[in-house]
């Protein structure tokens, strides 16, 4: 399309993968495990039967050193570094992503270190599995403007595919990609 994508970004098992099926024309694997996904796929979105943009899905990160990473979450590092896009973090606060390597806490933690890392890039903050966000026991606050979104219940799709559609407008412009 002529300019960056917007990546969806966060740890394994949040999401992802489920929300570029719901935005885009992609058809990444799902399933309910952690790395699920191992390489990055493509989706293109459409506004009105135009290209809008593509969104691309990525391995999750662990909260853990650079050096400690393994190669599906370097792959993820490689795209934001080197690729001129918006992100969309993915998390889910439930608890249900898997308490061991993706808790709350530590999906939070590698949000803030990513976007301390990429402060300048269009972002999206995305709570997925929102109907789990609700019905968990004293869940951790999602970080400012994040938006709630559940693929079940079609809750938040709308406001998501806005934020969507408005940062592809953004990097297209500032990559000179046309359009607005």
């Amino acid at each position: 399309t002529g300019q960056g994508p917007l990546v969806l970004v966060g740890a394994p098992n949040v999401g992802k993968s489920t929300l570029v099926r719901a935005l885009s024309t992609g058809e990444p694997e799902v399933g309910n495990y952690a790395f699920t996904t191992r390489g990055v796929s493509l989706g293109h979105v459409y506004d009105g039967g135009a290209l809008a943009g593509q969104v691309m899905d990525t391995p999750g990160l662990l909260d853990r050193d650079a050096a400690a990473r393994n190669a599906m979450e370097d792959l993820t590092m490689a795209t934001m570094d080197h690729l001129p896009s918006a992100v969309v973090f993915v998390c889910d606060l439930s608890g249900h992503a898997g308490e061991r390597t993706s808790s709350p806490d530590a999906q939070l933690a590698v949000r803030d270190a990513l976007r301390a890392r990429f402060p300048r890039r269009p972002w999206i903050d995305v709570v997925s599995k929102a109907d789990l966000y609700d019905a968990a026991d004293a869940p951790p606050p999602p970080p400012d403007g994040a938006l709630l979104v559940s693929v079940r219940q079609g809750r938040g799709l709308p406001e998501l595919r806005a934020a969507v559609l408005d940062a592809l407008a953004v990097v297209r412009r500032l990559t000179g990609g046309g359009g607005e």
